[in-house]
């Protein structure tokens, strides 16, 4: 144990030794020149391996970071080398000096032999270029995928509003074939001639097919009373006039209005106003504080009329369908000045001022 605690202390040993100054024979400018050179190369060894180390913490997914651990050891054992080489200048530390190389070169040598056998994987891993060529493609696959849904997601809704204008065209002959049995039934049930019983079928058919042609203009989301009046008044080519605000009528409101007028039209013509020259005057009024809308029909100019013994389909539709639908009230009079029928009812959204907004969904 002694022998090897002396050659221990031999190898440290550095009293028959000179530093390396000496053989520089201690002039300045090469002791200086060699210091400094090997002062900075150190400075830069230390500083080389700090800038890798903080790469490596900071980017942790880095694969084979153990090998690059291997190069940080490796120069700043080389970095430590040179500070040394500045000692040996002045003090013979060689002994010191011989294990910082040889584990120098022991580290040099593992990070060697680690290195070849790393080589194939590292070049098999793919350039810039090629993570480049990747990104663009899956990019370009992503982009495809969303074109994809974003069709999927148009067919849907496609199919969705097809489904909806389907059940809506169901829901439209349905009601018109209702509108067509009713006008059938109301018709047919009277006691009359058989021709005079078609033709008043068949003309009040025609003003149910005049308000529909008014609904498609507007593509069924309801339509305006004084095109209404229009529609079902200007082809008699009889004087009337509207006076009001002008209101707008949900589809199903403007069917039953527009049959409503047809029936008040031909009572003007065969025995009201318009069979001796007269008028007549359409009235609108809104009272937006009681949420009220008042619709008067008034004939002006024509024969003394007397009430009807029976009430026929015209004064059930108004009296009866009409209040019903609205949820208000109608008053027929049969005044010695001429017919006057007044709808009281209040503002929905089956009528309502021109101008206001009911969701879509609540005029149908």
């Amino acid at each position: 144990m002694n022998g090897l605690w002396d050659s221990i202390a031999y190898f440290f040993d550095s009293n028959a030794l000179n530093p390396h100054g000496i053989c520089l024979m201690w002039r300045p400018e090469l002791i200086w020149t060699h210091a400094i050179s090997d002062i900075l190369i150190g400075i830069a060894y230390f500083s080389i391996p700090l800038a890798l180390g903080v790469f490596l913490w900071h980017r942790r997914d880095v694969k084979f970071s153990w090998a690059i651990w291997m190069f940080v050891g490796f120069i700043m054992l080389c970095g430590v080398t040179h500070f040394m080489m500045v000692w040996t200048l002045w003090n013979p530390d060689y002994g010191i000096e011989a294990l910082i190389k040889a584990a120098t070169a022991a580290v040099s040598v593992v990070t060697a032999f680690a290195l070849w056998p790393l080589l194939p994987r590292v070049i098999a891993l793919p350039s810039p270029m090629e993570l480049e060529r990747r990104i663009a493609e899956r990019d370009a696959a992503l982009a495809e995928l969303r074109a994809a849904m974003d069709t999927m997601v148009e067919m849907r809704e496609h199919e969705a509003r097809q489904k909806l204008l389907l059940d809506e065209l169901n829901h439209r002959v349905k009601n018109t074939l209702a509108s067509v049995q009713s006008i059938a039934v109301q018709t047919l049930s009277r006691e009359a001639e058989p021709e005079a019983v078609k033709a008043t079928f068949v003309e009040r058919l025609m003003a149910l097919s005049s308000t529909h042609n008014l609904l498609v203009k507007r593509s069924w989301e309801g339509a305006s009373f004084a095109d209404l009046i229009q529609e079902s008044l200007g082809h008699y080519g009889q004087p009337f006039q509207m006076e009001g605000p002008d209101l707008s009528l949900s589809p199903n409101t403007a069917v039953s209005l527009g049959m409503a007028l047809h029936e008040l039209a031909t009572n003007a013509v065969k025995y009201g106003a318009w069979s001796q020259g007269g008028e007549v005057r359409i009235e609108t009024a809104v009272d937006e504080t009681a949420g009220m809308i008042t619709v008067a029909w008034r004939e002006t100019g024509g024969p003394q009329i007397e009430a009807p013994r029976a009430r026929g389909f015209g004064s059930r539709l108004l009296e009866q369908g009409i209040a019903s639908e609205l949820g208000g009230e109608v008053g027929l009079q049969f005044a010695r000045e001429g017919l006057s029928c007044v709808i009281r009812a209040p503002i929905s959204p089956a009528l309502y001022p021109a101008g206001w907004t009911f969701p879509t969904a609540a005029l149908a």
